[in-house]
């Protein structure tokens, strides 16, 4: 169980206070907030006993907020069952999809953990898997998802997933090598909003939900005979909002620490998946300490991740380019038939720093008609984290970003905006399993508006 508050100088809630929580904490300040845990995981095998074939387990994580915005949450609620290393589930669980820090990261650029987790049954590895018959010098991690993509916008949407990692290396070598793609569709639902745009849907508001439709979403193929089916003229270049990542990185693992070094290179259509787009995704360095026992002294860093985000390229300025088979102009996230793009509940499920236009300071807010105004970004983060006073945790993250808009929009000169959040974890010693969380966090710059906000919590686990 976890109680606690949230306060900040101004109405709005600091970037780095709601970022990057899976949609729980609210937009607004001040709120109070009351959190519940409960949670059966896979059985741990000890030196003694061998892992079990088959496990199962759930959990559950109501969420309430009270204040300026009262809410209450789900942001977790699965039932899950394994055999061996494969795992099926059904509900909604938090999890990032990509390659990178999972600790650290600054939100994975197609799958951050920014937003609510989407209802889904998910076929999946649990982890990395060796290959023994290739001597376990290839190991893979793949998933499998359908997903109900229900908003107040359009009704009767679904989520393709997919994702297929590799990595190259026997697990005890220092030096292995990353490779991996995921694969996003929005695709079906009727809204509207879309009779007023024949040329996107029928004339019910209606995209396309038939079986050929979700192949077609889920192999990026039309069929041939697409005029007798419910696909219109629209869909001919892809059924759905596809977008994905492609992920590359190298690890070096020694007994000490570990280093990866990854790139998640951004796509939505074809320009992306032939890296027209190139240098457009992020780029992060990751360190951290294998011996995580308490610090003997006063202050300790266990884990250090430098990223650079950059969605300044977009295949180009020009939507239509003549003699090319590609089309430029990408305004990553953005969507003709999903009105709100590649968002969930209202936020962002990709990187955070391509956010919606309420989530900005007014004066920014006009330029243009797209969800996301602002899909041009670079971005400079850097996170920290480690101990001091013998077992008091601390983390940092600070972030630094140039934002110009779209193509489409361009802001008339470039805008900075600078964030960052401090906290600490203290455990209470005449308390066993209470933790006290304190967070510190600052916005400034022309973005969003400046403002300090605090949270403090007290957490009890059994």
């Amino acid at each position: 169980m976890e109680a606690g508050g949230m306060v900040a100088s101004t109405s709005s809630m600091p970037f780095w206070l709601r970022t990057n929580q899976f949609g729980i904490v609210p937009l607004s300040a001040p709120v109070v907030t009351l959190r519940a845990y409960l949670v059966k995981s896979y059985a741990r095998p000890d030196n003694m006993t061998a892992p079990k074939k088959w496990d199962w387990g759930f959990g559950i994580n109501p969420v309430v907020n009270a204040g300026k915005t009262s809410q209450v949450l789900l942001p977790e609620a699965y039932l899950k069952g394994r055999f061996r290393a494969l795992e099926l589930y059904i509900g909604r669980r938090r999890e990032l999809i990509g390659l990178g820090d999972s600790t650290l990261s600054s939100g994975f650029i197609i799958w951050s953990g920014n937003a609510l987790p989407v209802p889904k049954v998910q076929l999946a590895t649990t982890g990395y898997v060796p290959l023994t018959f290739l001597w376990s010098f290839l190991a893979i991690n793949a998933g499998y998802a359908h997903a109900w993509y229900n908003v107040d916008y359009i009704k009767g949407a679904y989520l393709h997933q997919k994702y297929l990692f590799g990595r190259f290396g026997k697990p005890n070598w220092v030096v292995k090598a990353h490779i991996g793609v995921n694969h996003q569709v929005q695709w079906g639902g009727q809204a509207d909003f879309l009779r007023n745009f024949p040329d996107r849907a029928d004339a019910d508001g209606r995209l396309p939900s038939s079986l050929k439709a979700y192949a077609a979403a889920v192999t990026g193929l039309i069929p041939s005979d697409w005029q007798t089916t419910d696909i219109t003229a629209f869909d001919l270049y892809s059924v759905g909002n596809n977008l994905g990542s492609y992920d590359a990185g190298l690890e070096v693992d020694t007994r000490q620490m570990t280093f990866l070094l990854y790139h998640q290179h951004i796509f939505e259509d074809k320009s992306g998946l032939m890296l027209v787009n190139i240098p457009d995704g992020l780029t992060g360095l990751s360190w951290h300490r294998k011996n995580l026992m308490p610090a003997t002294g006063r202050f300790r860093v266990n884990r250090v991740v430098l990223e650079f985000i950059s969605t300044l390229d977009q295949s180009g300025a020009t939507f239509y380019v003549p003699n090319s088979i590609y089309q430029g102009q990408d305004n990553y996230f953005n969507h003709a038939q999903y009105q709100q793009g590649w968002s969930y509940k209202g936020r962002t499920i990709g990187t955070p720093f391509i956010a919606p236009r309420t989530d900005f300071r007014p004066e920014t807010q006009p330029l243009g008609q797209n969800f996301f105004p602002n899909t041009r970004v670079a971005v400079w983060y850097a996170g920290a984290e480690g101990q001091f006073l013998n077992g008091i945790n601390w983390r940092l993250r600070t972030s630094f970003s140039r934002n110009y808009g779209s193509f489409v929009g361009e802001y008339p000169s470039v805008l900075n905006q600078f964030s960052a959040l401090l906290s600490a974890q203290v455990p209470l010693p005449h308390l066993p399993g209470t933790v006290l969380t304190a967070s510190l966090a600052l916005d400034q710059g022309q973005m969003y508006v400046n403002t300090i906000g605090g949270f403090l919590s007290v957490k009890k686990n059994w």
